[in-house]
C-alpha cells in the first residue's frame, strides 16, 4: 500500500475509532454521574485525580519516546520495543506503589485504600499499553490501536451498567474500569505480537538511552502535574466533594475532548520524526503547517459552539443535578485552545529530539499556577480553579509555540484563520437563535449540534480551507 493510501486509511480509522471512543466516554460519564450524584461523583473524581498524579508520572512520555526511537532505527524495532516494555513494567510498578503508599498516609484516601489498589492496577494496565500505542502509531497500524480501544470502551460501559443494576457502588465502577483496561492491554499485546516477538528485556545501553530521552519528559510531566492536577486536589481540600463533583463533571467533558489532538498529532509524529531524521525539510514543514491547519479547523467550533450550548451539553452528559456546571464548562473550553496548541508543538519538539527546552517553560507555569490555585479556589471555589486552568494551558501553549518557532521556524496560517473564523461566524449565526430550544431535551440539542456541524463543514468546503491534493503530493514524496 502506498504511503498516501496508508495515511488516508489510518486517518479514517483514527477518526472513526476516536469518534466512537469519545461517544463511549461521554456515555460512561453520563452513567457514572447519574448513578453516584454530585457528592459521590466528587469522590470518584478526587480518588482518580490523586492516583492519576502517579499514573501520569509513570507515563514518562513513553508513547512519544517509543515512536521516536522506533522511527529513528526501524531495523532495531523488536529490540527497542522489548526494552521499552521492560522499562515500563518496572517504572510503572514502582511509581504506582509509591502512590498507594502515599494514599495510605492521608486520612481521606486511607479510608478508600482498597478501591485505590484496584485503581492502581487499572492505571498500570494503561501505562503498559502506552508502549503499544507508540508502536502502532509508528507502524501506521491504527486499526489495531482502535480495535483494542473501542473493545475496551464497550466492555467498560457494560461493566458500568452491571454495576448500576447490582448497586456495587464506587468499587464496582473502579473494578469495571480496571477489567476493561486489562482486556484492552491484552488485545493490544496480542496484535503487536503478530508483527514482532514481545518479550520484555533489559539491555543496559538501551535502558540508559530510554532514561536519557525520558527524563526531560518526566520533569516536564512532573511540573505539568503541579498545575494539571492541583485544581481538584485543592478544591477537594478547601471546598469539599460537592464542589469537586460540579467542577469534575465539566472537566470530564474536557478530558474526553483532549483525545482529539492526539488523533491528529499521534498519527503525524512518526512522519515528522522520519522527515526530520531524513533531512526532508520541505515535507516536514508541510506536515507542520497542515497540522496547524487541521487544529485550527477543529478547535474553533468546539470553543465557540461550547459557549452557546455548554449548559444543555452538561445536562445531557451528566444529568439535571449538574446543570450548574454548564458555565464552568463554557469557561474551561477556553483551555482547549491551549491544550491543542501545546500538544502540537510539544510533539514537534519531540520529533526533533529537543524536548528538554520545555523544562523551563513548565517550571514557570507551575510556580505561578500553584499559588494562584490556593488563592483563587479559597476565594472563588471552582471558578477560581477554572480560571487558573485556562491561564496555565494558554501560557504553556504560548511557550511551546515560541520554542517550536525558534527551532523549526513554523508560520501561522493567517489566511486559513480568516476562513475558519468566517465559517464559525456562519455556524454561530445559525445556532444563536436556537440556543434556548436546546435546553428542552436531548433530541433538540443533538439536532442543533448536527445542524451546526453540517453548516460548518459546508462553509469549510466552499472556502477551500484544506488542500487535500497538496497533502497527497507531499506524502507521496516520502516513504514509510
Amino acid at each position: 500500500m502506498s504511503l498516501a493510501k496508508k495515511f488516508a486509511y489510518n486517518s479514517l480509522i483514527q477518526l472513526i475509532g476516536k469518534g466512537l471512543s469519545v461517544v463511549f466516554g461521554l456515555l460512561g460519564v453520563a452513567l457514572i454521574t447519574r448513578y453516584l450524584g454530585v457528592i459521590g461523583f466528587g469522590r470518584y473524581v478526587a480518588i482518580n485525580n490523586f492516583l492519576g498524579i502517579f499514573a501520569i508520572l509513570a507515563d514518562l512520555g513513553m508513547t512519544m519516546v517509543t515512536a521516536q526511537m522506533i522511527n529513528e532505527r526501524p531495523a532495531d524495532q523488536s529490540k527497542i520495543l522489548n526494552n521499552l516494555c521492560g522499562f515500563r513494567l518496572l517504572s510503572a510498578s514502582l511509581i504506582l506503589a509509591v502512590g498507594l503508599l502515599a494514599g495510605g498516609l492521608i486520612p481521606y484516601y486511607r479510608q478508600l485504600w482498597p478501591i485505590l489498589v484496584i485503581l492502581a492496577a487499572s492505571y498500570f494496565f494503561i501505562a503498559v499499553n502506552q508502549v503499544f500505542v507508540g508502536f502502532f502509531q509508528s507502524e501506521l497500524k491504527t486499526d489495531h490501536l482502535m480495535l483494542s480501544e473501542v473493545v475496551g470502551r464497550i466492555l467498560w460501559l457494560a461493566g458500568l451498567i452491571i454495576t448500576q443494576q447490582y448497586n456495587w457502588g464506587l468499587g464496582g465502577i473502579i473494578m469495571a474500569t480496571a477489567i476493561s483496561n486489562l482486556i484492552q492491554l491484552i488485545i493490544a499485546w496480542r496484535l503487536a505480537a503478530r508483527r514482532i516477538v514481545i518479550k520484555p528485556a533489559y539491555n543496559q545501553q538501551l535502558w540508559r538511552e530510554i532514561a536519557s530521552r525520558s527524563w526531560p519528559l518526566a520533569i516536564t510531566i512532573t511540573l505539568n502535574l503541579l498545575y494539571l492536577r492541583a485544581d481538584i486536589l485543592f478544591l477537594n481540600w478547601f471546598k469539599g466533594e460537592a464542589a469537586v463533583g460540579l467542577y469534575g463533571a465539566a472537566y470530564k467533558v474536557i478530558d474526553v475532548l483532549t483525545s482529539l489532538p492526539f488523533l491528529i498529532i499521534g498519527l503525524l509524529l512518526p512522519l515528522l520524526a522520519r522527515s526530520w531524521a531524513a533531512g526532508q525539510r520541505a515535507r516536514f514543514d508541510f506536515l507542520v503547517s497542515g497540522a496547524i491547519n487541521v487544529l485550527i479547523v477543529v478547535v474553533c467550533p468546539l470553543i465557540i459552539g461550547g459557549q452557546l450550548l455548554a449548559r444543555p451539553i452538561i445536562s445531557l452528559v451528566a444529568g439535571s443535578d449538574f446543570t450548574a456546571a454548564g458555565p464552568i464548562l463554557a469557561l474551561l473550553l477556553m483551555a482547549i485552545a491551549g491544550i491543542f496548541v501545546s500538544c502540537l508543538f510539544n510533539h514537534i519538539l519531540i520529533a526533533i529530539n529537543r524536548q528538554r527546552v520545555m523544562i523551563k517553560s513548565y517550571f514557570i507555569v507551575a510556580i505561578t499556577a500553584v499559588p494562584a490555585y490556593i488563592v483563587l479556589i479559597n476565594w472563588l471555589s471552582y471558578w477560581g480553579a477554572a480560571i487558573v486552568t485556562v491561564y496555565s494551558e494558554l501560557l504553556i501553549a504560548g511557550l511551546s509555540a515560541y520554542w517550536a518557532r525558534k527551532l523549526v521556524g513554523w508560520r501561522w496560517l493567517w489566511s486559513v484563520t480568516g476562513k475558519v473564523a468566517l465559517a464559525n461566524l456562519i455556524m454561530a449565526a445559525i445556532v444563536w437563535p436556537l440556543r434556548d430550544w436546546a435546553n428542552r431535551g436531548a433530541s433538540q440539542l443533538l439536532l442543533i449540534i448536527l445542524l451546526a456541524a453540517v453548516s460548518y463543514g459546508l462553509s469549510l468546503t466552499v472556502l477551500k480551507v484544506i488542500d487535500w491534493r497538496r497533502w497527497q503530493q507531499i506524502i507521496k514524496s516520502g516513504t514509510v
